[in-house]
């Protein structure tokens, strides 16, 4: 597949952006297995470039925490042990649970359009293929009224290093009433400026998400 035909491309990206999402959705769905390599000359084949983009493309996922680039070995798709999803997500419930907590008291009625369009489509889509996605820009939606884009930052990382391992498994579906329900819980405590509640709900829709990812790992 070449780059340039492409039909859904985003508007403005270069062509390493568009290689990177092209293999971020395959890792993001199970279709390029952990610690898989990723060799520069054969995505340069595929996609009818030189290795400079290709290595580039590559190095923007590894910023993601999708893949690791090893001088002079090349790239991997991430592989995690279970002590290593863990910490993560132990790492993720102190931040977006802070996050969420600052951000709740800065909500205006500008934010709350965003987030009540994001909740929507993450609904409309739940348990589907655009899930993991749609989700994201959900919590985000959340999270950006607390105007700390470095936090952000670093919990999109660590939310896209696990993604992938909801997304590779039939799981995820069985569990959308309860993802619903625990998103309408956390959006009725944001807008009732209800900041500790919401904070406490979320942590335990990561807790449960931790579960589940490990159940399927083992």
């Amino acid at each position: 597949m070449r780059v340039n035909e492409r039909t859904h491309a985003r508007r403005g990206a270069t062509t390493p952006d568009l290689i990177a999402d092209t293999l971020r959705e395959e890792i993001l769905r199970g279709a390029v297995a952990p610690g898989q390599a990723l060799r520069q000359e054969e995505l340069a084949e595929r996609f009818g470039v030189s290795r400079l983009p290709v290595r580039d493309a590559l190095l923007r996922l590894e910023a993601q925490g999708l893949v690791h680039v090893y001088p002079n070995r090349g790239a991997f798709v991430i592989s995690l042990s279970a002590d290593e999803v863990r910490e993560i997500y132990d790492l993720r419930i102190l931040l977006e649970g802070d996050i969420i907590e600052r951000a709740v008291p800065r909500m205006s009625a500008e934010d709350w359009r965003r987030i009540d369009a994001a909740h929507a489509e993450a609904a409309r889509t739940a348990g589907g293929p655009e899930w993991a996605d749609d989700d994201w820009r959900f919590h985000r939606a959340l999270y950006e009224s607390a105007a700390r884009p470095r936090q952000l930052a670093m919990i999109e990382t660590l939310r896209s290093t696990v993604a992938r391992y909801p997304s590779a498994h039939d799981a995820l579906p069985t569990r959308t009433p309860e993802w619903l329900a625990d998103h309408d819980a956390i959006l009725a405590a944001c807008r009732a400026r209800a900041s500790v509640a919401a904070r406490r709900r979320l942590e335990d829709h990561l807790r449960r998400a931790m579960e589940l990812v490990l159940a399927q790992m083992a």
